[in-house]
């Protein structure tokens, strides 16, 4: 299966992460290093880890990227969590108690490697300011009894700074990839609280309007497919976007529609656990038996979903089952007041719609 937006990103930060910590070892050591004696023992070692650590860490620790201090002291956990993860894989647990200080000099390098990757991200990073707070991050770095840390090092200090340069540019070449003014969505606002994002697929191809109408539109059935999976790859890019900038999360909804339902394998776009976080198919409670299979599939592949409701007058109780969330109306949970109580018992929670302009 093909990788997804955020799965391609968060395998070329492994290589940027790996880069970053190969350098930063000729920086940051310990007296008589008995972790790895040389190059390319830590290399192994600090590949293993950075694997672990980006698979389930990286996005974990990213509000505090304007101060280095803050944002180690933040995710110094989460890479001894990964360092501890790798030698539990590698039967090397030991090695942690024998070599403490060494463990601590490895935490620190992938650590300084993360700060640096996330201050100068393509989104909303800002490289000069990083350059200038990596300095002051050595000298505390210095002050610790462990680490000898080479602060006036230039060569690799450079080096460093020139590998981050290198890699800001890729990511902008692969973000601007996604730019483009004539595929877009429009995102509006669809919930009150919690608040949910729904979205339009716009696209524009330049000199089309000159051609007929209806040639046209039957041309553009056979790209149904494509358009829709087009409009969900910008989706995810723009949770990525959220994800590796300051940016409050959203979360989105992706109506279920005849497309996907005769190309369910556009679901496995959204396989990954970010994603799936922040995004729910989106089905009138009134389709549901229509869409059965699709809805089935995204369950196992772990997609929430989230039901819709049109009807506002009073109904029965046992109308919906257990354990559903259903954007209504306001005028809904006015005109059914008598059934909150049992609707709740069956944790039954409602989404109030937007009035529509």
């Amino acid at each position: 299966m093909s990788l997804n937006v955020i799965d391609k990103y968060v395998e070329k930060k492994k290589k940027d992460l790996f880069e970053y910590a190969k350098i930063l070892e000729e920086i940051i050591s310990v007296e008589d290093n008995k972790l790895w004696k040389n190059r390319e023992e830590f290399k192994g070692l600090a590949k293993g880890v950075i694997e672990k650590y980006a698979n389930v860490y990286y996005f974990e620790n990213n509000a505090n990227r304007d101060n280095p201090i803050k944002y180690s002291n933040d995710n110094i956990n989460n890479v001894l969590q990964a360092i501890i993860e790798y030698c539990k894989d590698n039967n090397t647990l030991n090695i942690l108690k024998d070599n403490k200080n060494e463990t601590f000099l490895l935490s620190v390098i992938i650590c300084t490697a993360c700060y640096l990757d996330f201050a100068c991200n393509v989104v909303d990073g800002n490289f000069g300011d990083t350059k200038n707070k990596f300095k002051y991050l050595l000298l505390y770095l210095k002050k610790t009894n462990v680490l000898k840390v080479y602060n006036n090092d230039k060569v690799s200090i450079n080096a460093l700074f020139e590998q981050i340069k290198k890699n800001i540019k890729e990511d902008e070449k692969a973000f601007l990839y996604y730019k483009d003014e004539n595929c877009i969505n429009k995102y509006y606002l669809y919930t009150g609280e919690p608040m949910y994002y729904k979205y339009e697929f716009k696209y524009n191809i330049p000199g089309l309007a000159s051609y007929d109408e209806a040639i046209v539109k039957d041309v553009a059935k056979n790209y149904e497919a494509k358009f829709l999976s087009i409009s969900y790859e910008l989706l995810t890019v723009n949770i990525l976007e959220e994800l590796i900038s300051n940016r409050d999360m959203i979360n989105y909804l992706v109506p279920v529609n005849g497309i996907l339902k005769k190309k369910s394998s556009l679901l496995k776009m959204f396989n990954n656990n970010y994603i799936k976080e922040y995004l729910k198919l989106l089905v009138n409670i009134q389709e549901e038996a229509e869409y059965n299979d699709l809805l089935n599939e995204a369950r196992h592949l772990g997609i929430n979903i989230i039901y819709e409701y049109d009807e506002v007058d009073n109904v029965s109780s046992d109308i919906f089952t257990y354990d559903m969330e259903i954007i209504v109306k306001q005028e809904f949970i006015d005109n059914n007041a008598e059934n909150m109580y049992e609707w709740q018992k069956n944790n039954i929670k409602f989404v109030i719609k937007n009035k529509e302009d």
